[in-house]
């Protein structure tokens, strides 16, 4: 499957956390309907095969420059053999205007430093892309070569060249980075939370079925990208597919809503390249 559980590093401030549980708990158990209208079959496979261009390539990007940073030891997960291993990686920063660096990170097996960098940049302007809380506690960004699919671990998210050639074909890029930053940066707090459990209780029903096969690791950011194309790209989802989403999932997507709608953390660094 194309998506792994990730865990957040950085836990949201305790008032974001007590809003969430305020406001969501009121939404799920309180004033919610039931979702009678809701298929027992859930209506899309995963986010990775549907065709919804949510984030568009051309939206507004907070990126600023990519600074080069030479080489430089890391560990680096890598799904082709399993497991991490220390690589004297070549090593970017990116910088964006409303959120900490971002650490990028390549294999040493794109040869040289050109070669690095010209990966690197694929990657940079659609990061930018993402809302910002998502960025917030994403601090390494991997790369390697391969077709692999791509998986987020705490405070981490690692692609493969080959599957990003493929995403690109498809014009799902930013979408499929918005779903490793979920769990990058919002699983810790949140795939697990009496909130989101009452949530997934209340609607007795899953978006895609790569999320009902994994309710605990894959739920929170296979919805999230769905709500936030229906909170905050509204037009991107078509009429029906929304109308089947909504039906479907309600209550998470009432929780989503507040999630998503939290001020990320405070950014007291240096908007500015170096």
């Amino acid at each position: 499957m194309p998506y792994r559980r990730a865990d957040r590093t950085t836990p949201l401030p305790r008032n974001g956390r007590h809003r969430i549980a305020a406001l969501a708990f009121t939404a799920t158990l309180a004033g919610l309907p039931v979702p009678t209208a809701a298929s027992s079959e859930p209506p899309f496979d995963a986010t990775a095969d549907t065709v919804f261009d949510i984030i568009a390539t051309g939206d507004p990007s907070a990126f600023l420059c990519l600074e080069d940073r030479g080489r430089e030891v890391r560990q680096m997960w890598d799904k082709r053999i399993d497991g991490e291993r220390d690589l004297n990686a070549f090593l970017f920063v990116a910088h964006f205007r409303d959120s900490a660096p971002i650490d990028i990170v390549l294999n040493p097996e794109f040869g040289d430093a050109g070669s690095a960098r010209a990966e690197a940049e694929r990657y940079a302007v659609p990061l930018g892309q993402l809302p910002a809380l998502l960025r917030s506690g994403l601090r390494q960004f991997g790369i390697h070569k391969g077709d692999k699919s791509y998986h987020g671990g705490p405070g981490k998210v690692f692609v493969y060249a080959g599957k990003t050639d493929l995403r690109l074909s498809q014009n799902h890029l930013e979408e499929s980075l918005f779903h490793e930053a979920v769990h990058a940066s919002l699983d810790r707090d949140h795939a697990r939370s009496d909130v989101w459990r009452a949530a997934q209780e209340a609607d007795d029903a899953f978006v895609t079925r790569y999320a009902q096969d994994h309710p605990e690791g894959e739920d929170l950011a296979e919805t999230a990208l769905f709500a936030y194309g229906l909170v905050f790209r509204p037009g991107r989802i078509p009429p029906a597919d929304a109308d089947a989403i909504r039906a479907q999932v309600p209550a998470r997507l009432a929780v989503l809503e507040t999630i998503l709608s939290l001020p990320p953390p405070a950014f007291d660094g240096t908007a500015t390249c170096p």
